[in-house]
């Protein structure tokens, strides 16, 4: 194929691809941009106040809210009422509109063509998570014979698929992107024939302890079975807590940080909140486009949290510029960012900034879950002997929980989420691995379990003990 008829495929692509009528600061419109991009799908982003509206003699009927989604057809997709991006510690009505916000993810995901409805009736192994860990799962639960489904809310590669250049991943000297890597998984998943549904997730659960089958619903409505799970949801990015941050999103403070970022503020200066290896990444990708980046570390060096070779890096580039003991204390700005205010050794400095990428550690995606599965008190999940940790009530069998196991039997934990965990790629790589052979085990092995079960909401599901009643919650969805 030529480059002329790859220009064609896309220009007609383009043209046909849905209309997207937003502002850069509509609610969800940040997450709905890289949702698109990292799927690889095609939008036509139009402003509601730009001319081109009147051609449409439409500029009246964009009033409501936004993003607006208009298909070719001329279907409409509407927003949210209220854009809800994470699960975790969220009350009832908080709970309401996430989910009312992930069913308008998943109405997205299918009106771009994406796959989200399973097409068995029952699967070996659910795994919830797309990440290094889940597709990894993925690759040896299906090239192993296993019946596999995997959910993924965003879009397959996890954290990692964000990364810029992974430099210390095993068997590549020359360094790889997370998204490469990412892609190669999801090819080498679906190639062994795993299903992957992305911008789908659970609604509700019942469990059959006669059968030890999960009845599952998914968020659009769609149901089947399922004999074992393993759950590598990962983590989110913390938000952060300054003035003006929240009304910047989307107009120049971005939580995470994808390539195709870069280009976008070259010349200019950027910054990132943050002190770990993604935000090193971060800095060093950014120099290679922008003027200036500056590094706010609220720690006093890099060392503790970031590989030595990004630290070195950093150190000898020309264009970053590092702040220790140091945070954002204001984001400044009309419509879009243009300054930072950051407190340093008890002074307020104003720093430059077209641009805010924060990456400021992980809060694990375990909200969902809790209440069912067993966490630590940051919210990560424990697996194995960590179970029986100041309190055994949490495991219903005889035998001991395998090594990933929750506290669910036949629910793993891999990746990010697990306490315990290496936060790694390969680390990630490894749990996966290791998760599909324990669901080996665990599919051969059946057990004897106590009393009944019966579960609505992803999350809060547990046997019920002789003298209990059935412990009901109706908040279960994955964050």
């Amino acid at each position: 194929m030529t480059m002329n008829d790859l220009t064609e495929t896309y220009e007609k692509a383009y043209e046909e691809a849905p209309w997207i009528i937003s502002q850069p600061t509509s609610p969800g419109a940040q997450e709905l941009r890289q949702f698109l991009r990292r799927n690889g799908l095609l939008g036509r982003w139009l402003d509601p106040n730009d001319p081109l509206l009147d051609l449409f003699g439409a500029r009246g009927s964009f009033e409501g809210r936004l993003p607006l989604v208009i298909l070719p057809d001329g279907r409409r997709i509407e927003p949210p009422i209220e854009y809800r991006e994470s699960r975790n510690d969220v009350d009832e009505e908080g709970l309401a509109r996430y989910i009312e916000t992930a069913r308008w993810r998943a109405d997205v995901a299918a009106a771009f063509g994406l796959a989200t409805r399973p097409r068995h009736e029952t699967y070996d192994v659910l795994i919830v998570g797309a990440g290094a860990a889940g597709l990894t799962a993925a690759v040896y639960a299906a090239s192993e014979g296993l019946r596999t489904l995997v959910l993924e809310r965003t879009a397959p590669g996890g954290q990692a698929g964000t990364a810029t250049h992974i430099e210390n991943y095993p068997g590549f000297p020359q360094g790889i992107s997370g998204a490469q890597l990412a892609q190669a998984a999801y090819a080498q998943a679906v190639g062994f024939g795993a299903e992957i549904l992305v911008g789908v997730e659970t609604l509700h659960v019942t469990l059959d302890p006669g059968t030890r089958l999960a009845y599952n619903e998914l968020i659009n409505g769609a149901t089947f079975n399922t004999r074992t799970a393993i759950i590598a949801t990962g983590f989110a990015y913390r938000r952060l807590e300054a003035d003006g941050v929240d009304r910047l999103v989307g107009s120049g403070v971005y939580y995470g940080m994808a390539p195709a970022d870069a280009a976008r503020f070259r010349g200019q200066d950027v910054a990132i909140v943050g002190s770990a290896n993604s935000a090193g990444q971060a800095a060093l990708y950014l120099a290679e486009h922008a003027r200036r980046v500056t590094l706010i570390c609220r720690g006093p060096s890099l060392e503790r949290r970031m590989a030595s070779y990004l630290v070195e890096r950093i150190r000898t580039s020309a264009r970053i510029d590092v702040l220790f003991e140091s945070t954002v204390s204001r984001a400044e700005g009309e419509d879009r960012l243009e300054s930072l205010v950051v407190a340093s050794d008890g002074e307020q400095r104003r720093v430059r900034a077209a641009a805010l990428f924060v990456l400021i550690g992980g809060v694990p995606r375990t909200g969902a879950v809790a209440g069912w599965l067993r966490l630590d008190g940051h919210g990560f999940l424990m697996t194995g002997r960590d179970l029986f940790d100041g309190d055994g009530r949490w495991w219903p069998l005889e035998r001991d929980p395998y090594v990933l196991e929750t506290s669910q039997p036949g629910v793993f934990a891999a990746g990010d989420a697990r306490h315990g965990s290496i936060k790694r790629v390969a680390s990630a790589v490894g749990d996966g691995a290791m998760a599909v052979q324990l669901v080996h085990e665990y599919l051969q092995n059946p057990d004897i379990t106590v009393g009944e079960s019966v579960q609505e909401g992803l999350g809060v599901l547990r046997l019920k003990r002789p003298g209990e009643g059935v412990d009901r919650d109706d908040s279960g969805i994955q964050s």
